[in-house]
């Protein structure tokens, strides 16, 4: 589904109320009566989304909302059972991190035969009724990481791992390819498919460094798709930059210890949750209402290296 971006006023103050600690609100705990919030994670097995989890139980606490948190484990019909599950709760809104933006069409229109709204975080729904969607700013992230390999390698041939078909990562690779190209870097097509693995993401980096004598960099659109091609990099024995994607804890201290993997774009998934939150806060207000298209509400991103992270 294509979005609209708020106004810029409007994106200034979420922007700035995301950024900024939150001292003006006491946590307190729900009240009986209060709105219910339910979510349906991707999954709840690595840092971002345990971050993201903590970031919108935190936040619901913050603003007076219960809040019911599932996790699909990145699995389509479990997502559709959480959806079922969370309309029987009662939910007043809905929070969906899409498993397949596709395939979640179907999904969401559960809620909205009910009525209830429906929010996207982190990964974007391409179809549905979707008030709003509160993301990372994917595409300026991959911007920095190709603005962070220019500034490593000058000029020379770069090779991408990604995952196709998620939106967040295309989000991230276009970014990356079009400032890039901008840059004068060269880039190898078609891009690899790391799969969202590890062992697969080192195989396809294998195949790039042994196809391509003069590969000088690789971009891989997250951490665990760059844990592989580090592998591979020193394997191979050869200068060649990496640049990641997430800075997940594993990730900033293999930066820190030095090596190939000299940056890394880095996501604030906390901030995620408390913005989704806050523009669900809103909804419920009525300071913001579905006009016929999503609402784009962006959350910075930005880079950590070995310097920063001392």
């Amino acid at each position: 589904m294509k979005g609209k971006t708020l106004a810029a006023a409007t994106v200034t103050l979420l922007a700035l109320a995301v950024a900024l600690p939150s001292c003006s609100r006491k946590k307190e705990p729900p009240k009986e009566g209060a709105k219910t919030i339910g979510v349906s994670l991707l999954k709840e097995n690595d840092d971002f989304y345990v971050t993201l989890k903590k970031g919108l139980n935190d936040a619901a606490a913050k603003y007076g909302y219960n809040i019911a948190i599932l996790s699909a484990d990145s699995d389509e019909i479990k997502q559709q059972k959480n959806m079922d599950a969370l309309l029987v709760k009662g939910a007043d809104a809905v929070v969906i991190c899409p498993v397949n933006s596709k395939g979640v069409g179907s999904i969401i229109k559960k809620a909205n035969d009910r009525n209830v709204p429906v929010f996207t975080a982190d990964i974007a729904a391409e179809e549905g009724k979707v008030v709003a969607h509160i993301a990372s700013d994917n595409y300026l992230g991959g911007k920095i990481a190709a603005q962070r390999m220019k500034d490593e390698i000058g000029a020379g041939l770069v090779a991408v791992i990604q995952i196709p078909g998620t939106e967040s990562v295309m989000a991230r690779v276009a970014g990356f390819v079009d400032t890039a190209r901008e840059l004068n870097l060269e880039i190898i097509e078609p891009f690899y498919n790391g799969k969202d693995d590890t062992q697969e993401s080192e195989r396809v980096a294998n195949a790039a460094i042994k196809a391509h004598p003069d590969l000088l960099g690789i971009f891989a659109a997250n951490d665990n798709m760059a844990e592989g091609a580090e592998s591979a990099i020193k394997a191979s024995e050869k200068n060649i930059v990496l640049i990641g994607y997430d800075a997940a804890p594993a990730a900033q201290a293999k930066i820190k210890a030095g090596g190939p993997w000299k940056a890394d774009v880095i996501q604030y998934p906390a901030r995620i949750g408390e913005a989704t939150i806050q523009t669900i806060d809103r909804h419920f207000k009525g300071e913001l209402q579905y006009s016929g298209e999503t609402i784009n509400v962006p959350v910075e991103v930005g880079i950590v290296d070995s310097e920063s992270l001392r």
